[in-house]
């Protein structure tokens, strides 16, 4: 994106706006709601792992590649998009399984929570991935001008 502000604050906005348009609409999970809240959970869980390992190897690692990206002004962007998708892909777990505890698949406000934080946590890891392009992007044009 070519504004940061827009880039930093897009998740939330379309968030919101799925959220409030889910609403608006009364959407409703019937008759997939246990098979749709079962696949956030799983989705939930494998991108809090895809995000936790990203984050781990970028901390960990002292290899020169590793010193040149840290190098670059992304560095800081870069982790804190790590961290926010990091708690989206728990939240969003963590909501999809408080609507199978709680038996809240056809709860409106559910529904609009439930839509909620599958944008956000979508929205943030297209996000991040974009970033990391970015950075290892920026990585290899450092080193080719060399």
């Amino acid at each position: 994106m070519r504004s940061q502000t827009a880039e930093r604050f897009y998740p939330f906005l379309l968030a919101a706006a799925s959220g409030l348009a889910s609403w608006c609409w009364d959407l409703e999970m019937r008759p997939n709601a246990l098979q749709l809240l079962t696949a956030t959970v799983t989705f939930g869980a494998v991108a809090s792992g895809f995000v936790g390992t990203s984050l781990s190897i970028l901390t960990s690692l002292d290899t020169p590649v590793m010193r040149e990206i840290r190098a670059t002004p992304y560095l800081d962007i870069l982790r804190s998009y790590l961290g926010w998708a990091l708690a989206a892909g728990i939240t969003l777990s963590l909501t999809a399984i408080t609507g199978l505890l709680l038996d809240m698949a056809c709860s409106q406000a559910f529904i609009a929570a439930w839509c909620t934080m599958l944008v956000f946590c979508v929205c943030c890891l297209w996000r991040l991935g974009r970033t990391m392009l970015l950075v290892f992007g920026d990585r290899k044009r450092v080193t080719q001008s060399k």
